[in-house]
């Protein structure tokens, strides 16, 4: 169990450092060096919620959430560390996600984190395969398309609290995107039945 909470705080922070370099880098450039965090993930088999929904047993699915409570404090905590280094185009471009995730609806929310999980699972999918490419393209689209990825929004609204911009409106958000997720995350094995290889 120590291992597994120990790794799902990792998956927080390797996704809390592609936020940081989207963050600061923007546009398609920082989209793609997001997939850095994600890659580190699945190369070293940490424990991140949308990693883990579309292929844990339905009997295992209590584990996400310890792991997801994992995942967020790993973004804290890279959030933390992001004080230091935050300039005017971190401030920019963290004011333009946290105000694309407040102005939605629930529903806007929850619909859009189903096609982020859904992704998710298939990049994580073809990496189990030694395909890492659709990892790689995965990312950049959730980012660049808005939609929403609950571990990594963990790390935008742990960066909004430490900064005082924390919104009561950003903990529905939040909410809705790990039901999205989780949903999305299991499209694919929904689909495939039996010709999905967990």
């Amino acid at each position: 169990m120590k291992k597994f909470l120990s790794m799902s705080v990792y998956a927080g922070l390797m996704i809390g450092v592609g936020g940081l370099t989207y963050l600061r880098v923007g546009g398609v450039i920082g989209a793609v060096l997001f997939s850095f965090g994600s890659l580190s993930v699945v190369m070293t088999g940490a424990q991140l919620y949308t990693g883990k929904a579309g292929f844990l047993p339905y009997k295992e699915s209590w584990r996400l959430l310890p792991m997801l409570a994992g995942n967020a404090v790993g973004c804290f905590l890279l959030a933390v560390v992001s004080c230091y280094v935050a300039n005017e185009a971190v401030q920019n471009n963290l004011a333009t996600v946290l105000s694309a995730r407040i102005a939605a609806s629930w529903h806007g929310v929850l619909v859009t984190a189903v096609v982020t999980g859904m992704l998710m699972t298939l990049s994580v999918y073809g990496a189990r395969k030694k395909h890492y490419l659709p990892l790689l393209f995965a990312v950049p689209v959730f980012i660049l398309c808005g939609l929403p990825h609950c571990v990594a929004d963990a790390y935008y609204y742990s960066m909004a609290i430490l900064q005082g911009k924390a919104e009561w409106a950003m903990l529905g958000a939040w909410c809705w995107a790990i039901v999205g997720n989780y949903i999305g995350c299991n499209l694919p094995r929904w689909f495939m039945g039996k010709d999905f290889e967990a």
